[in-house]
């Protein structure tokens, strides 16, 4: 299997496509608490972007859509062990995303001053 002309395009596309994507349902689900928000987010792109070799060619393809295509000839198996790759990979990504909010607003915190009466307060 030979790649296609405009297979970096084609990635390009699908990438911004997918961001927007991510972006619109970031909008949608803004009300919702950020730890819900981010797992679902994160979850999405990791299915979407998670990326590995197609069998018999040089190029890639989401893990997601490989795995389903590999289950033709290896059987279920297949199937596992892209959902093992991709709930590693999500276990990260979530993990970073609420580490890096976490150490934001411990930052934002150490950095605003107490006002008079938090300090009257505690006394």
């Amino acid at each position: 299997m030979t790649t296609f002309s405009l297979y970096p395009q084609a990635w390009i596309a699908y990438i911004a496509l997918g961001l927007v994507l991510l972006f619109l349902l970031d909008l949608k689900l803004r009300k919702t608490h950020f730890a819900i928000r981010a797992s679902l987010l994160t979850l999405i792109a990791t299915g979407a972007f998670t990326p590995e070799i197609v069998r018999d060619s040089e190029t890639y393809a989401p893990l997601l859509l490989t795995s389903l295509f590999n289950a033709e000839l290896d059987g279920i198996s297949a199937i596992y062990q892209g959902l093992i790759t991709l709930l590693i990979v999500w276990g990260i990504l979530l993990s970073l995303v609420l580490a890096i909010r976490h150490f934001i607003f411990v930052g934002k915190s150490k950095q605003e001053p107490r006002t008079s009466h938090e300090k009257t307060k505690d006394n």
